[in-house]
């Protein structure tokens, strides 16, 4: 068995070097040749014509070549010089957060477990339940906004003429969040007061 991985190998290896020579010998010196060309055209036109001047009659175009080139290296918006280091800013930004992020805002505040529920198993499992409760009453009440949001979406789609592969993605999703919203109304009839 390793011996036909073994001779792959080889000749793998040997493939690679025979190609890496070809190229060697015969891109490279075709490139080579054809910049020994370019060079030597430009010798004749610039150089040896600048030299055969004489100074008072120099070329009268001044402007430097780096002029054109930006002085970011980004074609977004320039960023400041900054001396702080990329690894010091992260930290800085993770203890104190970065100044740039915007605010997140949590709609509901988790209600924490007391003590006495931590101590006691019983009081824990019923801590368990009601944030499992208020999970399944978040999820029907988002539900009841989002499906006729995605019936709409539907609706539009098939005026609009999309693919039957994306307008079926659509319904899948719609059928299954209704399915889970229907699924906790059975399992937990109180999500839906």
């Amino acid at each position: 068995m390793k011996k036909p991985i073994i001779g792959f190998t080889i000749t793998v290896v040997v493939l690679a070097s025979l190609a890496f020579i070809a190229r060697t010998w015969f891109v490279d010196k075709q490139a080579d040749t054809a910049l020994v060309t370019q060079s030597a055209s430009a010798t004749e036109a610039g150089v040896g014509a600048n030299l055969a001047r004489p100074p008072s009659q120099a070329p009268t175009d001044t402007t430097p070549a780096s002029s054109a080139i930006s002085t970011t290296d980004s074609p977004l918006l320039p960023l400041e010089p900054s001396t702080v280091d990329a690894a010091t800013s992260m930290a800085n930004a993770m203890k104190n957060g970065d100044p740039r992020a915007p605010v997140i805002i949590h709609d509901t505040v988790q209600e924490a477990a007391t003590a006495e529920e931590i101590a006691n198993p019983k009081l824990y499992a019923q801590y368990e339940a009601r944030q499992n409760m208020r999970l399944y009453k978040g999820y029907v009440k988002a539900a009841e906004v989002e499906i006729p949001r995605l019936q709409a979406d539907i609706a539009r789609a098939k005026a609009a003429g999309l693919k039957p592969e994306q307008i079926a993605e659509g319904e899948e999703k719609l059928r299954r969040i209704q399915q889970m919203r229907d699924q906790l109304a059975s399992e937990h009839p109180e999500v839906l007061r």
